[in-house]
């Protein structure tokens, strides 16, 4: 997000004004609206992707994925071969 910002003018609901005064320390309403903005927006990304990607996958192009079982044992493979090599060196002796 820049840092730039802008002053909006935006009407609420009294009830869900007076709730959000209610439940917001003072000087931090900003802050909450934004961070709830966010989310939501970034929710909305989510499901654009979902979207634009939909058909994407064809059972028939894929056939050794056609149960979980196969699913679980494609993505345990796949993990296994991220960690090859061990994330930190030997500890070497001290006897």
């Amino acid at each position: 997000m820049s840092e730039e910002t802008k002053r909006i003018n935006v009407i609420f609901p009294a009830d869900l004004l007076e709730e959000l005064d209610a439940l917001v320390p003072t000087r931090k309403r900003s802050e909450v609206i934004i961070r709830a903005t966010s989310e939501y927006v970034q929710k909305l990304k989510t499901l654009v992707a979902l979207k634009e990607s939909a058909g994407a996958w064809s059972d028939t192009a894929h056939p050794k994925m056609a149960t979980p079982e196969e699913i679980t044992r494609w993505v345990a493979d796949l993990r296994a071969s991220w960690r090859s090599e061990p994330l930190l060196p030997a500890e070497p002796d001290h006897a």
